[in-house]
């Protein structure tokens, strides 16, 4: 009897002794957030504020820090940032709108992507055919570490292949790091839906405070992190724009050698979702897709939709208007799954009978729709000019 009666003893003042340091904490951060905040204001501010700062709600848990260990967050005053609740209002559609058919309604940008599974959700509806939750809903802890480490090492290496930083880590996201997570949203749709992207606000620079632990003392400073750069967003919209453009011309001009094994690659591709209509391609002509019905019938079994042609009266387009109407029903349908292809190619070009834009436009379905499209890819991103004699109906 006296041993139970000790260790519950022992248990009560353990949860005594946690309780008062998380307060502790608590305390300390909000005192240092308020001496951070005063300073900035002038002797007139000073003296209409309340003299603290407004509490905010802090998870103590996330700043019991070890000795060196650094945690940021907002500072409370760019909650009110204007150009911050537009980009959060913006990211919380985009992420609701694309989710909507999963019944997935995102409300907190911590509590629901912490453990990696909205997240992985996201990624597979822009590429279907990357499958990194297979194990379903995590419930455990264990296994939504698992889910989140293996979401973040697939955007990790997708990242990579296209030249875009890493501004967070595994454990900042599972940790429920703001921060970390708006970079990694923000990244997310300038890769996945650049047209809601550069709705986004110019610029986007908010306060943060930044909490060390320093010989056992908590130290806490302001700083200032920048998630929307302007110079970086027109630079970034000039090299994505002409990127695509830059690979396939450097196919078509450089390398005829890879140029065959992408034609080969493509035409396999399209035959394989071409053939439920009985359909079959001998190679990649542009006439072949100028009136968009090969085009509309590959969406469809791409995407396992039915469209009714005569709903349009173009199932035998005969006049150019007929077929830039097909054309237009074809990247309507893709911009509708999250695939907004004008920036790879155009409708007139397609027209006009440009062997370019095909491949350009084959080519972002075949990286969208392939689980395979990561080796293609590798293949063919440092070329290198070659002499050949081999004649290329497309040189």
């Amino acid at each position: 009897m006296s041993s139970l009666t000790e260790n519950s003893s022992f248990l009560s003042n353990t949860l005594k002794r946690r309780q008062q340091k998380r307060q502790e904490v608590t305390k300390i951060l909000q005192e240092g957030i308020s001496s951070l905040h005063l300073s900035s204001l002038s002797s007139s501010e000073q003296q209409t504020s309340e003299g603290i700062y407004p509490f905010f709600n802090i998870d103590p848990k996330s700043y019991l820090l070890d000795e060196g260990d650094e945690r940021s967050m907002l500072e409370p005053s760019s909650y009110s940032n204007s150009e911050f609740k537009q980009t959060r209002n913006i990211l919380f559609n985009w992420l609701n709108s694309t989710l909507s058919a999963e019944s997935i309604i995102v409300r907190s940008f911590e509590d629901d992507l912490y453990d990696g599974y909205i997240l992985g959700k996201l990624i597979e509806f822009y590429q279907p055919n990357v499958q990194l939750l297979t194990d379903g809903l995590p419930l455990s802890e264990e296994c939504k570490k698992k889910t989140l480490q293996r979401v973040l090492n697939y955007l990790e290496m997708y990242f990579n292949q296209h030249n875009q930083p890493i501004l967070w880590t595994s454990e900042q996201i599972y940790s429920r790091d703001l921060i970390a997570i708006l970079h990694l949203l923000l990244a997310l749709m300038r890769i996945y839906n650049r047209k809601i992207y550069d709705e986004l606000p110019k610029t986007l620079l908010l306060k943060v405070v930044i909490v060390r632990k320093t010989n056992g003392i908590l130290q806490t400073r302001i700083a200032h992190e920048r998630f929307i750069d302007e110079h970086d967003r027109e630079v970034i919209n000039a090299t994505e724009s002409s990127k695509q453009d830059d690979l396939i011309d450097a196919l078509f001009d450089l390398a005829p050698d890879k140029l065959l094994n992408v034609e080969k690659t493509l035409l396999s591709f399209v035959n394989n979702h071409l053939n439920r209509y009985n359909i079959y391609i001998k190679q990649i002509d542009v006439q072949d897709f100028q009136d968009g019905l090969n085009l509309l019938y590959l969406i469809s079994h791409l995407e396992n939709t039915f469209i009714i042609l005569n709903k349009y009266n173009h199932k035998k387009p005969i006049t150019r208007e007929q077929s830039r109407a097909n054309l237009q029903l074809a990247f309507q349908l893709l911009n509708e799954v999250g695939t907004e292809i004008e920036q790879y190619c155009r409708i007139n070009d397609l027209l006009s009978g440009n062997q370019r834009t095909l491949y350009r436009l084959l080519f972002q379905l075949y990286l969208r729709y392939n689980s395979d499209s990561n080796n293609l890819l590798q293949s063919i991103t440092h070329l290198q000019p070659v002499r050949t004699n081999v004649d290329s109906p497309f040189l």
